[in-house]
């Protein structure tokens, strides 16, 4: 998990990032730190970011912008806004933020705060192991497609934001994904049917990526899609 924290002001910042590791040593939760001193050097990162404490009046890209940037790439980071005047909360709202702190941040608010954004992190999202040891928080929404790499001897997750490599194999993977969402359309390919434009001697995700579909599931792909597509008809 990775938490990014953006403020102009150094003093700010560098108080966020202390209760960040403070909160760490209290609750004994692993997790990277990142930090940007404006909203421009944010946008060049090309990291995942699951937690991102944003400041909105900086100069520059200030956070409000930042954010609508970001939600045109990321509708899944959490944002947590810093701000001086309440005034600007009900901008939020076009932006999904999930809370604001008031400046100066309180060490308790901050605290029940980021337990809060961790908590619902967890709750909608599974913990993968991935090459190196590392544990990663993944919405299953956020997953396009699975690979199997027989190169590599190891599974490749999809997701909007990147490529993760795992060692969860195929076959658990496919008991992780028994949500009614995903189909295994081949050994070694099991997607997203959110993210299916086009079903035929492929399949092409919405990200223009091809996926090879075994013959034999074509046919069975097509009838799961359809009662996917109607059962999220809005």
């Amino acid at each position: 998990m990775k938490v990014g924290v953006c403020d102009d002001e150094d003093i700010l910042r560098e108080e966020v990032i202390g209760l960040c590791r403070k909160f760490k040593e209290m609750n004994l939760i692993d997790f990277e730190i990142a930090w940007f001193k404006s909203g421009d050097e944010l946008l060049k990162y090309q990291d995942p970011i699951d937690i991102l404490f944003l400041d909105i009046q900086m100069k520059g890209t200030n956070g409000m912008k930042t954010a609508e940037i970001i939600r045109e790439k990321d509708d899944s980071m959490t944002i947590i806004f810093l701000t001086g005047f309440k005034g600007f909360m009900q901008e939020g709202y076009r932006v999904k933020a999930f809370r604001y702190l008031l400046k100066p941040v309180k060490e308790d608010d901050f605290i029940k705060v980021l337990a809060e954004a961790i908590k619902d992190i967890t709750k909608n999202s599974r913990a993968i192991l991935v090459k190196g040891g590392s544990t990663v928080f993944l919405k299953l929404k956020d997953i396009i497609y699975i690979e199997y790499d027989n190169e590599k001897r190891c599974t490749l997750i999809r997701t909007k934001k990147c490529y993760y490599e795992s060692t969860t194999s195929m076959n658990d993977w496919e008991s992780i994904l028994n949500t009614g969402d995903f189909f295994r359309v081949h050994k070694a390919f099991i997607v997203n049917m959110k993210y299916i434009e086009e079903i035929g001697k492929n399949v092409i995700m919405e990200n223009g990526e091809k996926v090879e579909v075994a013959f034999r599931q074509i046919t069975k792909l097509k009838k799961a899609s359809k009662e996917y597509r109607k059962r999220n008809a809005r």
